[in-house]
């Protein structure tokens, strides 16, 4: 604010009714602002060294070759010296309030100190840069041929038809002039200075004004559009960046859900609640973990932990003999802590270390630790991590809903690109490993059209129903001739038991004939 309030008071300087009476305001607020930076820049120097490249004095040196810290120190010594080499405030009001102008000006960058938007208009111009240089190229292409056509239909039109304020300055003595009114023309400026006088020069000057103009305005929108992007590209990073500690969180809570499981063989996952240490520490070591040294969160926290996990355990506890060890609490299950590592292995009481013999009264000054897990604090950990999942796996997909439409197309169109990327892929490794296939022809490309396909099917459906037809035709033969074949057959034998019959009537007859 100060920079600006010395930034208009320079300006109206330069007006003589108000130069005599603000020269001195600017002398003072010169001085002002020269400590005021002095100040800032050496404390800058001085605190950079908090990072780790510019620690000493070859940091503080990269420090100090940083673009913005070069002008703020050039600002500074030129400012300086102007107000240390004159003599007055009158002198200072005429000869040096030029520099300070334009020092006031290169001090307007300070305010952009991190060059934020420096990086932003060179990213948008970086990511635009083959449609920049596309229009410019055709601009600059459409402004030298339509320069000189103009010259060349101009030139020879000198004399007492030139018309214009000036008489022959607004006549084009030179290609430098139809440059000059090229460049004027596409900015849509038109100083009048320079302009066509034949009808051929002017229905030029017309065709170029509605072409090139538009070749011209096309980068003000190029980059426009690009800022627009690039701002909804950052807001959009914004929103994605929310969803990395929600996943982060996620996947930690799966991890832990997982290595808790009854199956799992993970061991370590459980160290995060106990105290790792070695359980016969003299209580000298254990005024260490003092309430002294705790948080009211924390001491809150060792009474929940004790209340909770060793109550069971407090109550069935026997009396300890006073030659034993003060640093050791068995559960009732171990009777000597001489006994060996396999049955303390065995036990599934708690271990828990204290100072003394008094637990209940030094409780309030020692935390209780613990120094092994029962299967029912482990099924109390496993349900405590399951609602963790439940939680964090809420919040992520609290996290992953788009914020706008748009949003959600674009992450469809992504998705749509990486599929193609990946047929792309799988097709160039299936032609690397069967080989190229030779380009197809015409006909051949016909018949993979999918009408081919259809009109393939049905003949194929066709022919099979003709190869049917004839095979019932042929069996309703067969089946008709085994059909008569049975009627001969059967008509024959009736012949013969006929024929037998009316023999044996014969020779029954005969015999009894006989006697």
């Amino acid at each position: 604010m100060v920079v600006l309030v010395c930034l208009v008071l320079s300006v109206l300087s330069t007006i003589e009714r108000f130069s005599s009476a603000i020269s001195i305001h600017v002398y003072w607020i010169e001085i002002f602002l020269v400590v005021f930076f002095g100040a800032e820049y050496a404390l800058r120097l001085w605190s950079a060294g908090c990072r780790s490249k510019y620690m000493g004095v070859a940091g503080r040196f990269r420090f100090a070759r940083k673009p913005i810290a070069v002008i703020d120190l050039i600002v500074i010594v030129a400012s300086t010296l102007m107000i240390t080499l004159a003599t007055d405030r009158q002198t200072f009001a005429a000869s040096a309030i030029r520099g300070v102008r334009f020092l006031q000006i290169l001090r307007v960058l300070h305010v952009d100190r991190h060059g934020g938007t420096w990086r932003l208009l060179g990213s948008v111009v970086y990511i635009h840069r083959q449609e920049l240089i596309t229009t410019l190229y055709i601009g600059f292409l459409a402004l030298i041929s339509c320069s000189y056509l103009v010259y060349i239909a101009e030139k020879d039109e000198k004399g007492e038809n030139i018309r214009g304020a000036k008489g022959n300055d607004s006549h084009f003595e030179s290609y430098a002039d139809a440059l000059w009114w090229g460049v004027i023309t596409i900015t849509t400026i038109g100083y009048g200075d320079v302009y066509p006088i034949t009808w051929v020069g002017k229905i030029i000057a017309a065709c170029f004004a509605i072409f090139a103009i538009s070749f011209f305005a096309l980068p003000a929108g190029i980059l426009g559009s690009g800022f627009a992007l690039k701002v909804q590209q950052k807001q959009r990073q914004k929103h994605f960046s929310r969803q990395i500690p929600a996943a982060a969180t996620l996947i930690q809570a799966a991890w832990r859900v997982y290595a808790s499981a009854p199956g799992s063989s993970c061991v370590a996952t459980w160290n995060i609640y106990l105290h790792v240490g070695d359980p016969n520490l003299s209580s000298s070591n254990n005024k260490t973990y003092s309430t002294t040294n705790q948080t009211f969160g924390e001491k809150t926290a060792e009474k929940l932990r004790y209340l909770r996990l060793s109550g069971a355990v407090r109550k069935s506890r026997p009396k300890r003999n006073s030659q034993a060890s003060p640093s050791l609490l068995q559960s009732p299950r171990m009777s000597d802590t001489r006994n060996s590592t396999s049955s303390t292995s065995n036990t599934t009481g708690c271990y828990l270390i204290s100072s003394n013999d008094h637990d209940d009264e030094d409780f309030e000054e020692e935390p209780i630790k613990l120094w092994s897990l029962t299967e029912d604090h482990k099924r109390m950990i496993r349900c405590v991590r399951k609602m963790q999942l439940i939680v964090a796996r809420k919040r992520f997909q609290q996290a992953r809903k788009p914020y706008d439409v748009r949003d959600v197309l674009e992450q469809y169109s992504h998705g749509h690109i990486n599929m193609m990327m990946r047929i792309k892929e799988l097709q160039r490794r299936l032609e690397h490993s069967i080989g190229k296939q030779p380009p197809l022809t015409n006909e051949d490309r016909s018949k993979l059209t999918v009408l081919a396909r259809m009109q393939r099917v049905e003949c194929a459906i066709i022919d099979m129903k003709q190869t049917m037809d004839k095979i019932y035709t042929s069996l309703k033969r067969i089946d008709d001739r085994l059909h008569h074949v049975s009627i001969s057959n059967m008509s024959h034998h009736r012949s013969v038991r006929s024929n037998n019959y009316h023999a044996g009537v014969k020779f029954s007859s005969v015999d009894q004939e006989i006697p």
